[in-house]
């Protein structure tokens, strides 16, 4: 009997133990009886689809079009898509051309003059459409883009690549892990920048700060502090924002550019979405210049990251370029002839951007590729400005306020004890 009732006993011991197990796997699995299984992946997001806007200006679309899109920190060159986009543009014919038209509109590209900066152009083109390539257009990009002509069997990506690499000054290695056996031609544009900051930060006064993120959390961040009494740099306060304009050293005035940080009333998204041109020009009206009576405070996190804009294709086709992308609609017969099956099959844009004590190192590179479908001591005002939450920043030119880059930081290097981009 006593035998029995040990039996009994740990019976029961066994049948609760299965039943908290389950509970557990209930709790843990997310669904009824299935334990969740932690060698298991989680199922892969699907990808944020653009969301479309009415804006008329190209800036402003491809900003909120891109920005519907990114949850994490990014970076895109608003000045190296609008060249790529009017070299694909001048190739193309009919509705095609009309898209992009209407997308980027007619204006003049201004160009850059700051020596800091460098741009390059470029045209891939295999070795067998040769005969094929429209003489006026490899004379238009040359003359009016100053882009290289490159030949090549293209049954491997590298002379892409290399040409990506050496005109970002090795920022952005590569765009293509291979290459397709229709490719038919390739155009890009890279842009490469490196600048130091008029008036430079001390590695010593960057200390591990507070940043709040998006979601309320609190992390120690890379904080460099200045404090601003002379022309370079500037506060401004708009009606929906507050932030700085900091200069890049340059030895003519004409060819300076600026770093303009941003830090929204709101969250980053709002103000993305409600930007307008009379915002952007509010920060210029709005402008106060720091000097011997007037000082601004502040305080600025390192960042640094590469980013690939992986929805670049599909932001583009909710701007409204549709047909480029399409086999059955797409005429490109203004750069290759007797050929009317080519179509831009592949749509890529890369960045990356170092900003330091020093200054700021940033690059980018815009592809389109194309596809042979057929197959072939005083009182002073002060101002404290904290970038202590995400913000926004551009980085544009000086005298033409041509965007070079736009961005948004999220999430800010991380405090490592480090105080000095060098250590």
């Amino acid at each position: 009997m006593e035998e029995n009732n040990k039996k009994l006993g740990l019976f029961i011991c066994i049948a609760v133990l299965i039943v908290a197990l389950a509970v557990v796997g209930i709790v843990l699995g997310g669904k009824k009886g299935e334990v969740k299984d932690p060698e298991k992946p989680d199922k892969p997001t699907e990808p944020v689809k653009p969301t479309e806007y009415k804006d008329t200006d190209y800036n402003l679309k491809l900003i909120k079009t891109t920005n519907s899109t990114q949850k994490e920190n990014y970076l895109i060159s608003p000045y190296s898509i609008e060249i790529a986009l009017n070299m694909l543009k001048d190739g193309a014919d009919g509705n095609t051309r009309k898209q992009i038209e209407d997308v980027v509109g007619t204006r003049k590209i201004n160009s850059v003059i700051s020596e800091n900066v460098k741009v390059a152009n470029a045209m891939f083109v295999k070795d067998i459409y040769k005969p094929y390539l429209v003489p006026e257009y490899q004379i238009l990009l040359k003359n009016q883009y100053n882009a290289d002509i490159l030949f090549d069997e293209f049954k491997k990506p590298d002379v892409i690549n290399n040409w990506v690499n050496e005109h970002t000054d090795g920022m952005i290695p590569s765009i293509l892990d291979s290459m397709d056996p229709n490719f038919v031609y390739g155009l890009a544009n890279a842009i490469a920048i490196d600048v130091k900051w008029d008036t430079t930060f001390e590695c010593d006064s960057t200390r591990g700060d507070k940043f709040t993120y998006e979601d309320g959390t609190d992390k120690k961040v890379e904080m460099m502090h200045q404090t601003y009494g002379n022309r370079s740099a500037a506060y401004f306060k708009t009606d929906n924002a507050e932030g700085v304009v900091l200069k890049y050293r340059a030895d003519d005035e004409d060819s300076q550019l600026e770093f303009v940080g941003i830090l929204p009333n709101e969250d980053v998204n709002t103000y993305i979405n409600n930007l307008t041109k009379e915002e952007l020009e509010a920060i210029d009206n709005n402008k106060k210049e720091t000097n011997s009576k007037y000082k601004v405070v502040l305080s600025l996190p390192r960042f640094s990251y590469s980013f690939d804009l992986k929805e670049f294709k599909d932001i583009l086709i909710t701007m409204g370029i549709t047909d480029a992308f399409s086999p059955n609609d797409a005429v490109f017969t203004n750069v290759i002839k007797d050929k009317n099956d080519i179509f831009i099959d592949e749509a890529i844009h890369k960045t990356y951007i170092d900003l330091n004590e020093e200054g700021t190192k940033a690059a980018a590179v815009t592809y389109f590729g194309a596809k042979d479908n057929a197959m072939m001591p005083e009182e002073f005002e002060t101002v404290e400005v904290n970038f202590n939450k995400p913000f926004v920043y551009m980085i544009r030119d000086v005298k033409t306020k041509e965007i070079l880059f736009f961005g948004v930081v999220r999430t800010p290097n991380e405090w490592k004890g480090s105080t000095c981009s060098n250590s």
